[in-house]
């Protein structure tokens, strides 16, 4: 028995039309790509090959079906007869035994953030120094859109944030109204909720404790970040 008529066999002892392999394929295909039901006409009547990411998808889609069986002769070894076959699906039971051949899962991109050394004032405002930061593995408690972190230096932001907590902010050079914003006013660096009144900035604690810090317009006043968590 040909390749080709392996495949058509295995579709058809489960039941399944061609409409409904192809549709299953696509969810092992990488995204965007699909396999048009005339392409796996073409392959069961041996016109065509698949690619070989279509073959362990089909084989996958079909059962889990030995994809050595199906394909072996198509893709690997053309012209092997059932002896062969055999022999090939042994070695390579023999290859996946093998740490060295046997395919590992994918591991998760290293992603490193930087933290700022120097702390961000929720109180009576610290000085950011761009330059003294260090770069540290992100787990999955740093927000995905995080760019940099801070720690906090105060309690006027809590009860959302904490004296010596990390911040996470994605870098901005402008914010909206309501935003909270690491920011440089006047010589100290914030982190404070940004707020519009009348047109005129000011820097609000969310601990009522605090006052808001209006912000003069002859005054130095940069944004470096929008907190994000």
């Amino acid at each position: 028995m040909l390749w080709n008529e392996r495949l058509a066999q295995a579709r058809k002892e489960l039941g399944k039309s061609q409409e409904q392999v192809v549709r299953e394929v696509a969810r092992y295909l990488p995204r965007g790509e699909t396999v048009s039901v005339g392409a796996l006409s073409s392959w069961e009547v041996g016109r065509t090959q698949p690619k070989v990411h279509h073959a362990l998808a089909l084989a996958r889609v079909l059962g889990d079906a030995d994809v050595n069986y199906l394909f072996g002769t198509g893709l690997l070894s053309d012209g092997l007869n059932d002896e062969g076959l055999l022999k090939l699906a042994e070695y390579r039971r023999l290859l996946l035994d093998s740490p060295r051949f046997r395919a590992q899962p994918p591991q998760p991109e290293r992603r490193t953030i930087p933290i700022y050394l120097q702390a961000a004032s929720a109180g009576t405002g610290q000085f950011l120094d761009d330059e003294a930061a260090e770069e540290i593995e992100a787990d999955d408690s740093v927000p995905a859109n995080a760019e940099f972190g801070v720690r906090l230096a105060g309690d006027s932001m809590t009860p959302r944030f904490a004296d010596g907590q990390i911040v996470w902010a994605r870098r901005r050079d402008t914010a909206e109204n309501g935003e909270i914003v690491l920011c440089y006013y006047d010589g100290q660096s914030y982190c404070k909720k940004l707020h519009i009144r009348d047109g005129q900035p000011e820097l609000v604690s969310l601990n009522p404790r605090y006052q808001p810090i209006p912000v003069r317009p002859e005054a130095e006043f940069r944004v470096f970040g929008v907190v994000v968590g």
